[in-house]
């Protein structure tokens, strides 16, 4: 087990300092290429990350897997789209060839497509062919029952009664005061149909003041309150410090400030430190930080300032590199 770890970590070391033959030497004495560091970058990632474009090839035909991702979610693809780095994205991200003797089986396949068309197509005509029957049938159907329903009988009047006269009386007959209308509405469809539209008009209209009434509701109508987020008592102000390779390189070193609220459960008059451990490409800006020590607020404090640091170039020599921040809160 101790000859795997140290495998892994000269394998890694190599890959970070960018040396191809130590690369070759930490593989050929059985270094896993896909083992992992504490931050879940493998061995590709890392050189994507560091810049070492030259080490991703022989990492992949040692049989790298670029598609692992990290603790941060990324894999060697995303970083390299991350750090613009297009020929790591051709090596890595290139489409796998193709089988000549699959495409030969291929092609002496019949294609089944006439087939299958033709069966779609005699499954739509049966579909349409029993939809317009079921239509049809409806319709049949809805004629037989208006023509099932009887109409109304119309009420006979008794015949009026001839009073008996001698021959030689001449007979009147008296004309009719209020002839009965002869377009009397007597078909039971026209009138359902008439009924339904009233009351389609009805709700419609019922409908339409109901909206007008909750539009035009009193502006009185008291809302939910939004509560308010509580505002901090003070802030505990971290004091940076850039340690180690990186010390008197800085250009800005910004403060980092944590909130105090009420009945906070640190105590007065207490320092608390922080180490923030980051990454800074070429031209002098972070662009990793993750922050070790202190509670959360204090961790998300420090890493948001130290984010926002920015180093020499000249002082770096134009390199990627990595070092550490010191903050030390204090009320």
């Amino acid at each position: 087990m101790a000859g795997e770890m140290s495998s892994a970590a000269l394998l890694t070391q190599a890959v970070t300092s960018g040396d191809a033959k130590a690369v070759s030497a930490a593989l050929a004495n059985g270094a896993d290429v896909d083992e992992r560091n504490n931050g879940g970058q493998t061995a590709i990632i890392l050189a994507v990350i560091f810049g070492h474009t030259h080490l991703v090839q022989l990492l992949v035909n040692s049989g790298a897997d670029p598609r692992l991702r990290d603790n941060l979610g990324l894999d060697a693809i995303e970083w390299a789209q991350r750090r613009g780095l297009t020929e790591v994205i051709e090596i890595v991200g290139a489409p796998a060839p193709t089988q000549p003797i699959r495409q030969q089986i291929r092609v002496e396949e019949p294609p089944p497509t006439e087939t299958r068309i033709d069966t779609d197509d005699e499954k739509s005509r049966k579909w349409l062919a029993g939809v317009k029957q079921r239509i049809q049938e409806q319709a049949r159907k809805e004629i037989e029952v208006q023509q099932s329903v009887p109409e109304p009988t119309p009420i006979s009047k008794p015949e009026p009664v001839v009073p008996l006269v001698e021959a030689d009386t001449p007979i009147f007959e008296p004309a009719p005061s209020n002839p009965a209308p002869s377009n009397s509405v007597t078909n039971t469809p026209l009138l359902l149909l008439f009924i339904l539209v009233t009351v389609s008009i009805g709700a419609f209209t019922g409908y339409m003041i109901m909206s007008q009434l909750s539009n035009g509701a009193s502006p009185d109508t008291p809302t939910a309150t939004t509560q308010q987020q509580p505002q901090p008592h003070s802030f505990l102000k971290g004091t940076p410090v850039a340690a180690g390779d990186l010390a008197g390189k800085s250009i800005q070193l910004p403060d980092a400030e944590c909130p105090v609220f009420e009945n906070e459960p640190r105590p007065a008059n207490t320092a608390y430190t922080v180490n923030v451990h980051i990454k800074i490409d070429r031209t002098g800006k972070v662009f990793w930080a993750r922050a070790e020590g202190g509670d959360e607020p204090l961790r998300r404090a420090a890493s948001e300032a130290a984010s926002n640091s920015t180093f020499s170039p000249d002082k770096l020599r134009s390199r990627e590199t990595e070092g550490r921040i010191t903050y030390t809160f204090e009320r």
